[in-house]
């Protein structure tokens, strides 16, 4: 530890955060502290009525509600508590004949809780509760004058009343605290706060307005919430409980267990068909309940319809909230959901470090290229220096020469220098006038020179080197960020999606291993199922897709490359995604350059992994298996890049990057001429980097999608042409390579020529038609090809 630095004391620190974390949590809850003061008011005016001579209503939940709240950090919380049950005994003046004892009882256990003293928690439990017997004991004994042996009795059973009341209220009460954390609630533990909500609820009492109950309002509102949210056993759970609250203050328990338990589980059934046939299944089984009832004046039907009309108004959001809270598998696969997200966005970040270190490492290089010019100011001395060492050490002359004449000596060496760097034998006449050594003198300087020029055509070549290579490291950096952005975008976990699926190949007796559905960036379902090995009886074909269709609505189909067997395991992988409107199909044709047996085109077409169709074409520059080793490894480049599910600009990036590498004077370029279809839209992406014209034939009509680019490797960054368009059914897109438009003279117009074949050409088959396009170019090139020659036809055909 340093030295002088001034430390708090552990105490003193402690008592401070504790402070503090103390006001936060109060300031930082107001729901809470005002469901807790409204909660107490209307908790304390439940009465239970009995048929005792001695009293005729109890009403112990008040006094429970405050011990529930005695033993919590924040005594505030407690003290708010206690005063909305002061209040709520207060409007209870003429229900309760022993309402003074009520507040002696809540003045005592606040006075009590607030006594500077500490005990256990089980001790200071006890303690409270002998506070409130001993409160009533001398309330009765001075105020009512019982007699001891009742007092005594009488105390002792409102006393243990009292206890699993507050034991009930303890546990619903920190079950509220567990909200918005990572705790997946019980089904005990959403009973419980329920059952304190409803306590809530019956505290409403007879308030009304023309005759509407507002308990019967809210309890129904209440009850077909909880149903709507947690199901039918909750629902179920809930009305039974709220029905036997109320029913024990309105001395009718069986009706109101039966309407509001019966509306809970109607409700809990139907939820999943949504608000409205929820709704419509709950009014029916309450008029059924009116028709049949003989005693049914509790209830009207203008309060099931207000509470339908309130349940209405509440927004999805706050019901959706409440599900995700209370169903522990929602919860469970929200937080699996948060933590993939957490691992993804860690491993952003570190791609995104490994960028920056990238671009630090590009800069440093290009800042050493600018200290390889700024050494030259340098070497002219130290070539003159290194001369003067070789020849003038050993000379009777030097005195004279480097100190009397240091200037014109100095000045005289540097002319000898830079004639002979000129090519130039001339020797500085001030030095023929003086100097012995001449001959070792244009010796030496010539050697000097000549090493001079080999070292600079290295530094040259070294800094020429670093320069390419800062260029290239700052290409990657680029990259990678762009490769953290395609990862890093939103994959949704379809969790309900998931459970519907699961249940449907229960119910059909499918077996399976695993299933993980998803949507993908493009907001698409994906289906990935894991089941055992079928031997080539395609059941993922005959019998697991037509369960999946049923089971979410949608017209699934096969995806990816349809079943993958894991050697080790021998479990058979499945994708099954949203099933695309267009379908491609594709033909090339090709001829290559007179004398040459190899093309220098390639391409490449076919069916990605996101739910789009990629057709490539790329003309090497030049022709002969030099040309075709450049442009084969643009579209391999362009397929593995895609194919891995990176944006096409990142895989294009990636490979002019790599072209620009250039390690001799006759390495070739290569052109790029792309088209990305999305096969559930019909949007596609047409992209060319020193690509000649592609054409859309629609019917009688040609669309000419044109470029003016230069091809890979010319420019640091691509120089890309981007063209969106929207293909329908029966489209054809025709791309070609320019030998194709290497015909004529007018060079300007050649592609003039295909556009009134097309218009004019009948054939819709992708193979004939290529050929045609192919053999009228020969035609038109007299019968031979000046150029590699290459015809992509794809034709798009609508599924639905």
């Amino acid at each position: 530890m340093q030295y002088g630095v001034d430390v708090s004391t552990y105490k003193r620190t402690d008592d401070k955060n504790k402070t503090q974390r103390n006001k936060t949590k109060v300031l930082a809850s107001p729901i809470r502290i005002v469901f807790s003061f409204i909660g107490a008011i209307f908790i304390s005016r439940v009465a239970i009525t009995v048929n005792i001579d001695t009293f005729e209503n109890i009403a112990p939940f008040g006094i429970a509600y405050i011990l529930a709240y005695s033993n919590r950090r924040d005594k505030k919380e407690s003290l708010i508590a206690a005063v909305g049950v002061l209040l709520g005994y207060i409007t209870m003046f003429n229900r309760l004949e022993d309402l003074p004892m009520y507040i002696l009882i809540v003045a005592a256990v606040v006075i009590f809780q607030n006594i500077p003293i500490r005990l256990h928690s089980k001790l200071f439990e006890y303690s409270s509760f002998f506070v409130i017997f001993i409160s009533m004991f001398l309330f009765r004994a001075i105020i009512n004058n019982y007699s001891f042996w009742v007092n005594i009795v009488t105390s002792i059973i409102q006393t243990v009343v009292i206890y699993p009341i507050y034991y009930m209220i303890k546990y619903a009460v920190s079950c509220i605290d567990d909200m918005n954390t990572n705790h997946y609630y019980t089904s005990e533990e959403i009973v419980s706060i329920s059952l304190l909500v409803c306590l809530i609820i019956s505290g409403v009492g007879d308030l009304g307005v023309l005759g509407v109950s507002f308990r019967n309002i809210v309890s129904l509102v209440f009850i077909i919430s909880i149903g709507y949210i947690s199901g039918t056993s909750i629902g179920a759970a809930a009305g039974i409980s709220l029905g036997m609250i109320v029913g024990i203050s309105t001395n009718n328990m069986m009706l109101y267990i039966s309407v509001y338990g019966i509306c809970g589980l109607v409700v809990g059934i139907f939820k999943d068909t949504g608000k409205i046939l929820s709704l419509i299944s709950y009014l029916i089984m309450y008029f059924i309940l009116i028709m049949y009832s003989k005693n049914f004046e509790a209830f009207r039907i203008i309060e099931a319809v207000l509470a339908c009309g309130i349940f209405v108004l509440i927004p999805s959001s706050l019901y959706n909230k409440l599900s995700l809270e209370f169903d522990s598998e929602k919860k469970q696969d929200k937080l699996g959901e948060l933590h993939f997200n957490k691992i993804k966005e860690e491993f952003s970040v570190k791609l995104n470090n490994f960028t920056e270190v990238l671009s630090c490492i590009s800069v440093v290089l290009n800042k050493l290229v600018d200290n390889d010019k700024l050494l030259l100011k340098n070497k002219g001395t130290a070539m003159i220096e290194n001369l003067a060492d070789r020849v003038c050490g050993s000379c009777d002359m030097k005195q004279m020469c480097w100190k009397r004449e240091i200037h014109a000596t100095y000045e005289a060496f540097g002319e000898l220098i830079r004639n002979q760097q000129e090519g130039r034998r001339d020797f500085p006449e001030i030095l023929r006038k003086k100097c012995m050594r001449e001959h070792a003198l244009i010796k030496q300087a010539e050697e000097i020179v000549n090493n001079h020029v080999m070292n600079e055509m290295v530094r040259k070549r070294m800094s020429e080197g670093r320069k390419l290579l800062s260029g290239h490291i700052n290409n990657m950096a680029i990259t990678i960020g762009e490769i953290a952005d395609d990862f890093n975008k939103d994959i949704n976990i379809c969790s309900d999606v998931e459970r519907a699926i699961k249940k449907e190949l229960i119910k059909n007796n499918f077996p399976y291993e695993n299933i993980l559905c998803f949507e993908d960036k493009h907001g698409r379902i994906n289906i990935k199922v894991i089941m055992d090995n079928c031997h080539g009886e395609q059941k993922c074909v005959k019998d697991l897709l037509p369960i999946i269709n049923n089971s979410i609505g949608r017209n699934m189909s096969i995806g990816g490359e349809g079943c993958n067997i894991d050697p080790k395991t021998r479990n058979c992988t499945v994708l099954i995604e949203e099933a695309p409107k267009y379908h491609i199909s594709s033909n090339v044709s090709l001829a290559c350059k007179d004398g040459e047996k190899y093309t220098g085109d390639s391409y490449s077409f076919g069916k990605g992994k996101e739910g789009n169709y990629m057709a490539v074409l790329s003309d090497g520059m030049g022709s002969g298996p030099e040309a075709g080793a450049e442009s084969k490894a643009a579209v391999e480049l362009i397929e593995k890049f895609t194919q891995a599910g990176f944006e096409d600009l990142t895989a294009i990036n990636t490979v002019n990057s790599i072209m620009t590498m250039k390690f001799s004077e006759d390495e070739k370029f290569a052109t790029l001429d792309m088209y990305n279809i999305d096969l559930y839209t019909g949007k596609t992406t047409f992209m060319k980097v020193g690509a000649v014209e592609s054409f859309i034939k629609r019917g009688d009509k040609i669309f000419v999608i044109e470029s003016n680019t230069l091809p890979f490797g010319v420019l640091d960054k691509p120089d890309i042409d981007i063209t969106d368009k929207k293909v329908v059914n029966g489209d054809i897109i025709v791309t070609i390579s320019d030998g194709v438009l290497d015909v004529g003279e007018d060079r300007g117009a050649n592609y003039k020529w295909i556009i009134e074949f097309l218009r004019e050409s009948k054939i819709k088959n992708p193979k004939e038609l290529s050929a045609d396009i192919l053999n009228k170019a020969i035609e038109l090139n007299g019968g031979k090809s000046k150029d590699d020659m290459t015809v992509m036809v794809s034709k798009v055909y609508a599924l639905y």
